[in-house]
Order: C-alpha cells, then structure tokens, then sequence
C-alpha cells in the first residue's frame, strides 16, 4: 500500500511539471521572439515595429545599389548612391505625398569628378561604356532620352542594375517642341519618367536640359521644376564631344579646362554615349586615367551634388 501511494505522489509530481512547461513555454518563445527581425520584401509595403503610416515604405521589384524615395518622411540619410523615386509625379501626387526633396548639404572634397552621359542609352556605344566603366570599378550617371529607351530597354536595364545613376534628359531631344513652354518641356519629363519606371521599376528625380538650360529656361521653367521637384543638372567640363572632335581632341578639351581649379571640388564632365560618339568611347579610358592619376574621387550625380555653376 504504501509502494502504492509513493507511485501515486511521483505521478503527481511529474504531472505538476508537465503541465508547469505547457503553460510557460508560449512566455519562453516570447522572450526570444524579435519584432525587428522581419525581413523586408521587394515590391510590397512594409511595417517596422508597428503598421503606422509614418514608417511605412515601398521598394520596388529589382533593387540596384541606391538609395530610394518612398512614403516615409523618415528616410535614412542621403549617401554616395543613385537616388530613385518609387513614385511617378501622378502617383504623389495622387496618393497625396509630398514632392518635396529631402533638405541635403552639398558634398564638396578636394578633388571630385562625376562623369556624365547625355543621349543614350545606345545599342553600341552604351555597352562599351558601360564595359570601361566596370573595369575601372567606377560609377557615372547616363541622363537618357525617352525614344530611345522605348527602342533598347535592356541597355537602360543594366545601366541601373551595375549601380550607376540615371537621369531624365527628355522624350525625343527635338527642342522645337521640348521648348514651347514649362509645360511642355515637363510633360517630357513626365513622359519619359514613365518609360523608365516600366523598364527598372523607378524613375529619377534629376534632369538634365537637352543644349543646357542656358537660353532656354525662362524664370516659369526653374519654378515649375522646382515645385514638381526635378533637380537641373548642368555640366561645368564640356568633351566638346558634341562636334566631329577626334579622340585625342576630346581628351585634350577636358585637361584644358581643368585648369580652373576652382572646379575641381565639384568637377561635372559632359559626354554623349549616344548614336555617332564613337571617338568619346575611345577617348574614355585616357578621360579616367587623368582623372585617377590625381587621385579624384568619382561619383554619381545624385541630391549632394553641388551645382555647377
């Protein structure tokens, strides 16, 4: 009997501690659970911490190495990348977000170059930029033209995916229509702005005046801009590539006017990579070794750039 009753309190016991453990283990699992381990995913809105429209955000499909602009008012600092806007003009404006561009200091340094190309992207020239470039282990920003996107989508596609930045130079490049007016000249924009989302998901938020805005941009042009919130990029070395110039001439042109050393805190190369600029693709490996041979610092136009002038 007593054998017996000494089974009976063990079985007792060992019931207490079972069901001690069922009952604590949902607290353990908590303990060591981590709200801000959720990982984010591409294309879809995502929460931290809590579904607050304040830290909501949207990525796009296909992410490259940049920097995006979304809903949230509180994005992490600007750095080095390409910015990206995951939303058209319309959809802000739609969705009733801000067009306004994050307040940003100008990024000076002793010695900085950003190479720039206008007209593309090119089904020849492009690629072999794009090629030099990499082997460089360097970064340059392409302002492309809406046709021309529409004719050679996957040129565009990895100008974004190797990293580089990307900016709006206009649909068709023909300045009788482009400058009639403001509204012309940004329904360009905004049109091409939407062949690139198609292509990479994102358009930029930087555009460059086919010619420069100098002679063609009146006080309503900078207003407009302004408040849809484009920045104008200008150029303060000009290639001269633009003419019937010779390799050698069009490296020549660059060291002359980098003389000035006052540009040489915020230098802005223009180039073209589109159709007929063979001589520039020649000329680029020279362009960058005098570049690297004083030790500059290459970069990508993006919201830190200074103006040119």
């Amino acid at each position: 009997m007593k054998n017996k009753s000494r089974l009976f309190q063990y079985f007792c016991g060992f019931s207490a501690v079972c069901l001690t453990l069922l009952v604590s283990s949902p607290l353990a699992l908590l303990a060591f659970y981590d709200s801000k381990s959720v990982v984010p995913v591409a294309g879809a809105s995502v929460y931290q911490d809590s579904p607050s429209p304040k830290t909501m955000y949207t990525l796009p499909d296909t992410i490259a190495d940049a920097y995006y602009m979304n809903e949230n008012p509180e994005n992490p600092p600007l750095s080095v990348k390409p910015v990206y806007d995951v939303f058209t003009v319309q959809e802000r404006q739609t969705k009733g977000l801000s067009l306004e561009l994050p307040k940003v200091s100008p990024y000076y340094a002793s010695k900085v170059v950003c190479l720039t190309f206008d007209d593309g992207p090119d089904p020849e020239n492009t690629p072999v930029v794009l090629d030099i470039l990499k082997s460089h282990g360097i970064k340059a920003t392409f302002f492309v033209v809406g046709t021309q996107i529409e004719k050679h989508p996957d040129v565009l596609r990895r100008v974004y995916q190797e990293g580089h930045a990307i900016g709006n130079h206009s649909y068709n490049h023909v300045y009788r229509e482009l400058y009639q007016s403001a509204n012309t000249y940004v329904s360009q924009l905004r049109r091409t702005d939407d062949i690139i989302k198609k292509v990479i998901g994102v358009r930029p938020r930087i555009s460059r005046a086919p010619g420069g805005s100098a002679g063609s941009f009146t006080k309503e042009y900078w207003e407009t801009l302004s408040k849809l919130g484009y920045v104008e990029v200008g150029w303060n070395v000009s290639s001269g590539d633009a003419s019937n110039a010779k390799a050698g001439r069009i490296f020549n042109n660059i060291v002359t006017q980098m003389d000035n050393k006052n540009l040489w805190s915020h230098t802005i190369v223009l180039m073209h990579d589109g159709s007929g600029h063979g001589e520039t693709v020649r000329a680029l490996p020279d362009i960058i070794k005098y570049y690297k041979d004083r030790q500059f610092e290459f970069r990508v136009i993006n919201l830190e750039t200074p103006p040119a002038w």
